[in-house]
């Protein structure tokens, strides 16, 4: 008996042997080379506004911002002379080719688009914008990392291979979007048009396997999968975005404004308008500076007010669904302020009787809204605006170049002498000149740059900036405002004198 026992014990034994061999032959794809994470060295990361990345968050909010048009779900905005459509793909696994869905499955596919999907859309955004050419590069980001910047770190619901799982179905949910630009040709009535993925995905999953023997049948191998201890979800944009970020060839519709990690940390679920809210102002507040909107608008673009739920809300019955609706409101202004968004409200179209009680002064908190308050309300105008930290950045980033001219100025600005000594030689005194208002071309930038020793990245970083934009000052596509232009002449007066003098 012993003796039969121990024969089983050893048969086992081999069979596990075996196949560690057999797995230890196994060819593994090397990891791919990763993006670092977002917000590693500030809380802002650059993210492109252009009109396809602000149609294409606002077409992952929800199903409530798509239209059916003859049977196919579309989402369509328009743009100068001509407009933006996305619709539903999907790849077909017997030709691996991307078809169009239409009706009820494309609807199903719509239905579980929600705020977290449009975070992810921000992320891809985020990263292309990072790529010098985006309509030929890719970028993998590690799932671990999106955990962090997700804020799931400390989720107990959701194990690591299941927030691992959950990632890739809202890059999966992301690239279902397809993207036309349709441009109208008004004079000569005609219209081109192209159709095509928004963003082509690869994900990958890696993981342990289990080993599985059979109590009555030990040379019988076999192995499961375990849940994922890592994810590698690789990117990339199509041609469309290239009218949109090429440098060279548009420089008119390159614009790219600021995500604050807050934005993608605001739970959707407790938070419903203020992450909606968060992820168009997010876009909106680099088009539109003055960060005025009427409450009515914002609440229609980020697809929580229809013409039927207005209708629904007009009728009198309905008394506590209008007083629920502006009570969300009021949290989710709320919550963006508490995250550093600036919140004002306008004194003439926004009376005090409806503004969120926590606005309000101790004296006007128990006054009641007026009859007829809705519509008062819907029409009034509030003013949101990011960070006064994002402010200063947006401005740096967004203000136009301005050509560098050898010419002399009329008024000479004042000239500061700095007298540094010569460490062999005490009487031996080396001059130069710091002019903080003195404009700093490119060629002399880049020139300074590699007399110091620093690189691009480490000047952003010292500066508090994104690591693209002294290379957009160095090319000429975004002028150095005073702040940054003070820094440099503190930091690099020798060596910009050094190369300006030649």
């Amino acid at each position: 008996m012993n003796t039969r026992k121990e024969k089983h014990k050893q048969s086992k034994s081999a069979s596990a042997k075996e196949f560690q061999q057999k797995t230890n032959t196994v060819a593994t794809h090397p990891s791919p080379v990763t993006q670092p994470p977002l917000f590693q060295i500030t809380d802002d990361a650059p993210v492109m506004t252009s009109h396809p990345y602000l149609s294409g968050a606002q077409a992952c909010l929800g199903k409530n911002l798509w239209d059916d048009i003859e049977g196919i779900p579309c989402f369509r905005r328009f743009f100068g002379q001509g407009f933006i459509e996305h619709n539903i793909i999907k790849e077909n696994p017997e030709t691996n080719r991307l078809e169009l869905i239409a009706g009820n499955a494309a609807w199903e596919i719509i239905q579980k688009f929600n705020p977290e999907v449009a975070y992810m859309f921000l992320v891809f955004a985020s990263c292309a914008t990072d790529l010098d050419q985006p309509w030929l590069g890719a970028f993998t980001i590690k799932g671990t990392d999106l955990i962090k910047t997700f804020g799931w770190s400390n989720r107990t619901d959701l194990s690591l291979g299941k927030k691992l799982k959950k990632l890739g179905i809202l890059a999966q949910q992301v690239a279902h979007l397809s993207i036309t630009i349709n441009q109208l040709d008004l004079k000569r009535m005609k219209y081109s048009a192209e159709i095509q993925a928004m963003w082509q995905l690869k994900l990958q999953y890696t993981g342990q396997l289990s080993l599985i023997l059979e109590h009555n049948n030990p040379h019988k191998i076999d192995h499961e999968f375990d849940d994922p201890t890592e994810l590698f979800i690789t990117v990339s944009a199509n041609d469309w975005v290239r009218p949109f970020q090429d440098l060279d060839n548009y420089r008119s519709l390159y614009e790219y404004g600021l995500l604050a990690k807050s934005t993608l940390q605001i739970n959707p679920y407790q938070n419903p308008i203020a992450a909606r809210l968060a992820v168009l102002l997010t876009i909106m507040s680099r088009i539109k500076i003055d960060g005025e909107y009427k409450v009515k608008t914002l609440l229609k673009r980020i697809g929580y007010l229809s013409e039927t739920q207005l209708q629904e809300l007009q009728i009198k019955g309905n008394r506590y669904k209008r007083k629920a609706l502006i009570e969300q409101w009021n949290n989710a202004l709320l919550t963006l302020q508490d995250l550093g968004w600036k919140i004002s409200f306008d004194s003439v179209t926004y009376p005090a009787s409806i503004q969120p009680i926590w606005v309000l002064p101790e004296a006007k908190k128990e006054q009641r809204r007026p009859n007829g308050w809705l519509n008062i309300w819907l029409e009034a105008k509030v003013i949101i605006k990011p960070t006064e930290k994002i402010q200063e950045k947006l401005e740096a980033i967004n203000a136009p170049v301005l050509p560098f001219s050898k010419s002399k100025s009329h008024s000479e600005p004042k000239i500061k002498t700095v007298v540094t000594e010569n460490k062999r030689s005490r009487s031996t005194k080396q001059k130069f000149t710091v002019d903080s208002r003195k404009k700093i071309p490119g060629w002399a930038l880049e020139e300074a740059l590699k007399l110091k020793g620093w690189t691009k990245s480490h000047l952003a970083e010292r500066l508090g900036l994104q690591k693209s934009l002294p290379g957009k000052w160095i090319n000429g596509t975004r002028k150095i405002q005073p702040l940054h232009l003070k820094r440099l002449w503190e930091w690099l007066a020798p060596e910009l004198n050094q190369v300006m003098s030649k």
